[in-house]
């Protein structure tokens, strides 16, 4: 454990930026891996002779204790990818992504091989990345025939708009992009009973004016929601002196605002007609915003709950306004999660610029890059060990 947290310090210690998207198998919308990519300090392509960083050599391990995925997908440096594929492979299904580079020869064997889509040359790896930025949508049809006879694996890149998304899930194999964050907004959508269930929870949680047994009466009604709130705060993950026994001990001893953010968490979590990816990214944003709290100064929990009720329209396919009119939330909270005012919409989009690699936005903000750089890592395994204990 000790070796593995020395090298995840030295992960952070990298002097540019990282940034990890999954990859969905499009048929399915299960997570297949995870793409990581490793880029400078303004989010541009390192030097493919750039100095080898020692966690290199320990990547593989990293890539297990980081990802949910024992999958996954590297796009770095060429002087990274030769010192990488002298490396054992330890229980994790690597592919470089060569990026238009020769395919390496003396490699261990279980390394694979993905190359950009280019209208000028026909790659010789088994995975083609299909950048949709490149392709017209017209001539993106024609060719799909062409790469399915040369590849095994098609993957499209940056499919950021569900009308892209219908397209591609049923002419590729893996889908990356910011599809699934996005809501479906459609006329007279209707929220199923449950989910109909869990609005009325969230905003009786909400209330600022709550008392203690009114609070864990109202955690206690749901049976479901008051187990996984004792196990997940017996559990290592919190790491509590003793046991609690119940809804009320634990709203003494972690206090209200904590037992509320907790069971919100596990509100949203129990949705199951999205995939589990969102709700791992409602983690994310969540972590990341309570780590950033300190910078902008304001209240932990409050910048926690910003970053969870920000996928609130993802997870239900309604407009965000419209859905937390309806929570008894502080008018800051509201205007900085919709509208982006105040510390707590900096933040925000600090958290949502990194989280989808706008670097030119994430230059502009008065949080060093590589603070942000390292908080995102926290956050990302943060909530790998959180979800671990929710699916346990």
């Amino acid at each position: 454990m000790a070796d593995t947290t020395n090298a995840f310090e030295l992960l952070k210690s990298h002097s540019g930026l990282i940034h990890r998207q999954p990859l969905f198998k499009a048929d399915q919308l299960q997570v297949d891996g995870y793409h990581l990519t490793f880029l400078d300090i303004h989010g541009q392509a390192l030097d493919d002779d750039i100095e080898v960083p020692d966690f290199i050599s320990r990547l593989p391990r990293l890539l297990i204790e980081l990802n949910h995925s024992e999958k996954a997908l590297l796009t770095l440096p060429e002087s990274w990818q030769n010192a990488l594929l002298q490396q054992e492979m330890n229980g994790i299904d690597l592919t470089i992504d060569i990026h238009g580079n020769p395919k390496p020869e003396n490699h261990h064997p279980r390394y694979k091989f993905a190359d950009r889509a280019a209208l000028e040359r026909e790659p010789d790896t088994q995975t083609l990345l299909v950048d949709l930025n490149g392709f017209a949508m017209d001539k993106l049809q024609q060719l799909i025939p062409q790469w399915r006879r040369h590849h095994n694996t098609l993957c499209a890149l940056n499919v950021n708009a569900t009308e892209q998304f219908s397209l591609c899930k049923q002419q590729f194999d893996l889908l990356q992009g910011l599809f699934y964050t996005l809501p479906v907004i459609r006329d007279n959508h209707v929220l199923s009973p449950s989910t109909e269930i869990m609005m009325d929870l969230l905003v009786n949680l909400q209330d600022p004016n709550v008392e203690v047994e009114t609070l864990a009466d109202i955690i206690n009604r749901d049976v479901t929601l008051s187990y996984k709130l004792l196990k997940l705060i017996n559990s290592a993950f919190f790491g509590l002196p003793r046991q609690v026994e119940s809804t009320k001990q634990a709203i003494v001893m972690l206090g209200q605002n904590q037992v509320k953010t907790w069971a919100s968490l596990l509100c949203l979590a129990g949705l199951d007609d999205k995939p589990n990816e969102l709700r791992i990214v409602a983690m994310q944003r969540a972590r990341m915003c309570e780590l950033l709290a300190k910078y902008y100064k304001g209240h932990a929990d409050v910048f926690f709950t910003a970053g969870l009720f920000s996928t609130l329209d993802a997870l239900l396919d309604k407009p965000l306004a419209d859905i937390l009119q309806n929570l008894p939330l502080t008018d800051e909270l509201k205007a900085g999660i919709v509208d982006g005012e105040g510390p707590i919409g900096r933040a925000l989009a600090d958290v949502l610029h990194y989280e989808r690699g706008d670097w030119h936005a994430v230059s502009q903000s008065p949080i060093p890059a590589e603070l942000l750089m390292r908080i995102y890592l926290e956050a990302i395994h943060w909530a790998k060990e959180l979800n671990q204990q929710l699916d346990d």
